[in-house]
Order: C-alpha cells, then structure tokens, then sequence
C-alpha cells in the first residue's frame, strides 16, 4: 500500500517537501517508515482478531481502514495532514496481513502453497507494475507536466480497489473448522512458539531488506543517478515488475519441491554472487533494462516461498497473530534500509548510491545464508497438523 509513495516519491519529495532533492527524499521515506511502525502497532492489535472470530472480518476492517488514508493523501494540497494519513493506513495495513496472508495458503492444498506463496513477495512488482501502467495512462491524458502537480494524486485513488476485493474474500476453511479458539493468541505466540516466531521474523526482515534495496530504491537511483526521464523510469520499472513477479512465483515453486531451507540459501549465494549489478547499473550503457531484470530475479527469487514458510510456522489457532506480527515486523527492519541509505548519502554523495546497495547486498545475502541454515524446515507442516 505504500509503493504509490514510493514510485512517486521523486516528484511529491520535491512538490510536498519544498528542499534539496536527497533532504526531500528523507521526508518521503520518513512517511514510509511511520507507516511500516505502524503497521506493527496495527498487527499487535488486530492480528488476534483474525485468530478469534475470523481471517474474513479482520480482511474487511482493514480493507477499509487502509484504503481511505490514501485517498486522503490524494486529496492533500500539502504535507500538514500526511503524517497523520500514514499512520491510520500503515495501522489497517498491519490487520489485512492478518486475513490476506492467512486465508489464501490455508485454503490450498500442499501441492499449490509454494507457488501462490510467491505473491508475499510479487505484491511489490505487482504494485509496481499496475503503477507503471496507471502513471502511463494519467500522463497521455493529463500530460507529462501535469502528472507531477496532479496525476499522481489520481494514482493513490487507485487504492479503493482493495475495498471490495477484501469485502469478497471468503472465510478460511481451516478457521472454521478449528474449535481449539486461543482467548490470547499473543501471549501463545510469545511463550510456546517463541523460538518459531523469532525465526520468522528475522527471516522476513532480511528477505524484505534484499528487496527493499530494489523496490524501494530503485526509481530513485534510475532518477538521480542515471538521469532517466518520467518515461523511462516507468518503462524500466514496467519490466522491473514483471521480472520480479515471475522470480518470486518461480521461487516460490522450486521451494515446494527442494524445501524452504534449500531455496533462501540459494537465494542468499545469488544475492552475493550478483551484487555488483548496482555498480554496473551507474554507468550501463545500452544494458539498463538487462541490469533492472537482474535486479528485479535476484532480490525476491530466494524469498519467493517465505509467505508460506511464514504461515507453516504457526498452528491455526494462532497463525493470524503469528503471521501479520513476524511478517511487519520484518519489513519494519526492511524498509529502515532504504531509509538508513538515503541518510549516509545525505551526508555524503549521491555517487556512493551504487556501492553502498552493493555492500547492503553482500551483508544481507551472508546473513540469509546463516539464518536459513539454523532454521528449520517448514514445507508440510499445515497438512500433517
């Protein structure tokens, strides 16, 4: 819910935060990061709801409180309302994981929760990609000078749609057939799954740190550094999304036949092996689509089956708190990456945009290596509870 942000983020930093072009990025990933720590508080709250009276209430509470934000945010003339926006979406946003992670995996059956798995990680390029499509729309109609005072105010009405698709989404079967109700799924969650929650979290954190390396980073770095156009940064983030939608699908597959385990650590080398992609991104000549494509398979492929390894850690009865906690909490650490990055080039220089994403993915591939071998296999696990 926050990709419209952050592919707008290099016209409404300028628009909203009337600064220098890196000081008026920080004011958008500010925005971004209140909304991913809200997305906990919103979890912690909502996610036992999930657990105690269903995955389809807490689907359509949240489906509501996370989508009228953001139509506040298009209606905004300036940055006085937009702190207090990002907070009430990111507090809903942190409910829908509740329902929306929940349901879809315990409805299929083994053979499918790999795959489907996938869409933890494709939402990001599927965002990207309807993004893209609407920002490429709005500017043939509106024009391109228009799109930076209006069009984009248009885009995050787009979120809407959110609102009648969680009003549809069906009850779990699974809940409806679990009469073993926790009265306090969190407390559950804390003492006897500790060991289970903690490795989901961390593993979340890293895989949604890889890839907000690229999702969150990566229209800037095509803005600022390379110097692309409105138009191609579109085109290229066009291709970007659906090379990332198809790795993490693919990833997310090979991890429902070679395991969950198998597939982050192999996820993890490629991140290391491929690394100095960013580097070459400063300077690629004729091979910037190539580069973006890379960029898109390497940052999601390993963590292509983590929604389900992430589901497949807790038993029904507390899988909505489990889940919606260990999977915003992750990307509460995930989105603080771009945000610590955008801080040392503050203090910096924007020239050290490419290495510093280079090293960022040598650590976090070492450290997915090392988290996914201490961890434990997870494929299995819904059906044999």
């Amino acid at each position: 819910m926050s990709r419209p942000l952050v592919f707008n983020s290099p016209y409404i930093s300028q628009l909203l935060f009337k600064s220098s072009y890196v000081l008026s990025l920080l004011g958008v990933y500010g925005l971004i990061s209140i909304d991913v720590v809200m997305r906990v508080v919103g979890a912690y709250a909502l996610g036992p709801l999930g657990d105690k009276y269903g995955r389809k209430l807490v689907t359509r509470i949240s489906s509501i409180g996370s989508s009228l934000p953001l139509v506040g945010v298009a209606l905004l003339p300036g940055p006085l309302l937009l702190l207090l926006l990002y907070a009430v979406q990111g507090f809903f946003t942190g409910g829908l994981s509740a329902g929306l992670n929940v349901i879809g995996l315990e409805e299929l059956p083994e053979r499918h929760r790999g795959w489907f798995g996938g869409s933890g990680m494709a939402v990001g390029g599927s965002a990207y990609l309807v993004a893209s499509l609407v920002f490429f729309l709005i500017s043939r109609i509106l024009g391109g000078a228009l799109y930076v005072d209006l069009g984009w105010r248009i885009m995050f009405l787009t979120s809407l749609l959110i609102i009648p698709f969680g009003f549809l989404m069906p009850e779990s079967r699974k809940f409806k057939k679990n009469f073993r109700r926790d009265a306090s799924p969190t407390k559950s969650l804390l003492t006897k799954y500790r060991r289970y929650f903690v490795l989901a979290f961390i593993l979340t954190a890293l895989w949604s740190s890889m890839n907000a390396l690229a999702n969150s980073l990566l229209p800037n770095f095509l803005f600022s550094v390379d110097h692309l156009s409105r138009t191609e940064i579109s085109q290229m983030l066009t291709v970007y999304s659906v090379v990332l939608i198809v790795s993490a699908f693919l990833g997310g597959e090979l991890s429902e036949r070679l395991g969950r385990r198998k597939v982050f650590i192999l996820g993890g080398v490629l991140g290391i092996v491929l690394s100095p992609v960013f580097i070459l991104l400063e300077d690629p000549g004729n091979f910037t689509m190539l580069l973006v494509s890379v960029i898109g398979f390497v940052t999601v492929f390993g963590g292509g089956g983590l929604m389900a390894y992430v589901n497949e850690n807790f038993p029904t009865n507390i899988r909505s708190t489990g889940v919606s906690l260990s999977w915003n909490l992750g990307f509460l650490v995930g989105n603080l990456v771009p945000l610590m990055l955008v801080f040392i080039i503050s203090n910096t220089s924007i020239e050290l945009f490419g290495a510093l994403e280079t090293i960022s993915m040598i650590v976090l591939g070492g450290f997915i290596v090392v988290a996914s071998y201490i961890s434990h296999e997870t494929r299995g696990n819904m059906e044999s509870e």
